[in-house]
């Protein structure tokens, strides 16, 4: 360990220093003095010292971004599907039905999501991993590409051992066996997915490296079996781990839960395998149902918003208002490229604060100063760093951004919460530090040479083109099924509705 003496001193002078607690429209301009990776000081005309001086006259400092979930497995999809419900997604963007990757890839995709999250403020992401192959050596490159890049992550191995598509329940009768067999796939053994994940979390330590740590990740409640939802709750409960499980993401996982006879809700499925606490973050949570969100708020549990995805795959809008009267948490999250294309939290947040005008015309709590608290300091809660990160306050870690103010978005300057909520879109980031350290300056990554990056993509994206293109020949068949099955899974009756102006039949 460095000694305080000897750490790295860097002092960002002059900035417009965001406060969740203060002024979040016209903040107070202040000094900010980093030794080694923590925050020591802030305030007026700070001696520098020996620090490095970062000038921020002009500018706004605020805290890093939290992007609570991610999966950074389909990066090379980027840009290639649209206008696929999840269903059919999942069988074009489901890397298992890609088989492994060259390690140079895996690197280069992961090197890719880090290099555009620290672009657009992104100091921390949650990484929901499907590792393919399911092997130490795939996750240490995606460990090593991290640490690389300089970002800070909680990684998550996901998890499952039941294969089937969330839609299967609604495949026809009339359906060929064989079909059928391809779209239900192989289940797996519980065990080895849990021994996989203990394997490494012992292998690795619970701090990989200062900037990772581990979070724990059941693919969903419906894809699990009951031993595998409780060895997940036991390895959380022996490490103090956060879990991320996608939960009623879909109409189809709700009408396939009422249709299965799940009583009364897939939440209960978690409950029963003792993962319903603080420490569990629900995905998506778009069909959550008012019971649902009671459930919620008695376990103390946070759900992780992510707009984007929820629209581009026709999953509906999710019950903010209903979550946040009810007194949940809630954080954000950009999701897979393939289904958002961008990891960018200034859109997220901004579709936080819109969506809710769709079913209320009311004027609401959801405020431009609301999301910024959702995207850093309920983000850090919801990956277990809530006393780490989120906020700039002496003795938190120095994970922070800093804007020019001289962008257009900010022009004239009137409002920094709603001007970095409804104007900014990552363009006007200059300097990003995590952990104290400047790895982005100047609008440039200062730990990846991106030049090189886009060559290297250059030359990997046609593979991978390629074999996404035969991966869509293969399953050609399936999508009229897929769609047939969509439309039965519309018959089950819910009482919640999730999709607005839909006609009603």
């Amino acid at each position: 360990m460095t000694s305080a003496a000897q750490a790295t001193r860097v002092l960002i002078r002059g900035g417009l220093v965001y406060d969740h607690d203060g002024d979040v429209h016209q903040p107070a301009r202040a000094d900010i003095l980093i030794v080694g990776d923590r925050i020591e000081r802030i305030g007026a005309n700070l001696p520098p010292d020996g620090a490095q001086i970062v000038e921020a006259a002009g500018k706004l400092v605020a805290p890093g971004f939290v992007n609570a979930h991610y999966h950074s497995h389909d990066v090379m999809a980027k840009g290639l599907f649209e206008e696929m419900p999840f269903d059919i997604w999942t069988l074009h963007s489901n890397p298992a039905n890609y088989g492994p990757r060259s390690q140079e890839e895996v690197r280069l995709r992961t090197l890719i999501g880090a290099a555009e999250s620290l672009r657009n403020g992104i100091t921390t992401i949650q990484d929901f991993l499907t590792l393919v192959p399911q092997d130490e050596a795939t996750l240490d490159t995606v460990l090593a590409a991290y640490e690389e890049a300089g970002i800070r992550v909680v990684f998550a191995v996901a998890a499952r051992d039941r294969a089937a598509l969330d839609i299967a329940p609604f495949m026809l009768a009339s359906l060929p066996e064989a079909v059928r067999k391809r779209i239900a796939g192989s289940d797996r053994k519980a065990s080895d997915e849990l021994d996989f994940v203990a394997r490494q979390i012992k292998r690795r330590g619970i701090h990989p490296t200062p900037r990772q740590t581990w979070a724990l990740a059941p693919s969903a409640p419906q894809r699990c079996s009951p031993e595998l939802l409780e060895g997940i709750a036991a390895l959380s409960r022996q490490h103090g781990l956060p879990v991320f499980t996608h939960v009623y993401e879909t109409r189809i996982q709700a009408a396939a839960a009422r249709k299965q006879g799940v009583d009364p809700s897939l939440l209960d499925v978690l409950a029963r395998a003792g993962l319903m606490n603080e420490r569990l973050n629900i995905v998506h949570g778009v069909w959550l149902t008012q019971s649902d969100i009671a459930q919620i708020v008695e376990a103390g549990a946070r759900v992780v918003h992510n707009p984007i995805s929820n629209l581009k795959l026709k999953s509906g809008v999710a019950p903010i208002l209903d979550l946040n009267r009810a007194g949940v948490e809630i954080a954000l999250g950009c999701d897979n490229y393939s289904c958002a294309e961008t990891q960018n939290i200034f859109i997220a947040m901004r579709m936080l604060c819109l969506l809710p005008a769709v079913t209320n015309p009311e004027p609401g709590p959801i405020t431009a100063a609301y999301a910024l608290k959702a995207a850093t300091i309920s983000g850090a809660r919801a990956v277990g760093l809530g006393d780490q990160i989120g906020a700039l306050k002496p003795g938190m870690v120095a994970d922070l951004m800093i804007l020019k103010l001289d962008d257009p978005a900010f022009v004239p300057f009137n409002s920094a919460a709603r001007q970095l909520v409804f104007s900014e879109s990552g363009r006007a980031v200059e300097t990003v530090l995590v952990g104290g350290r400047i790895v982005v300056r100047d609008g440039k990554l200062t730990t990846i040479d991106e030049a090189a990056l886009r060559a290297e993509a250059d030359t990997i994206a046609p593979v991978f083109r390629r074999d996404a293109k035969a991966l869509a020949a293969r399953n050609a068949d399936l999508t009229a099924p897929l769609l047939d099955a969509n439309r039965e899974a519309w018959k089950v009756p819910l009482d919640i509705e999730r999709y607005i102006g839909r006609r009603k039949d």
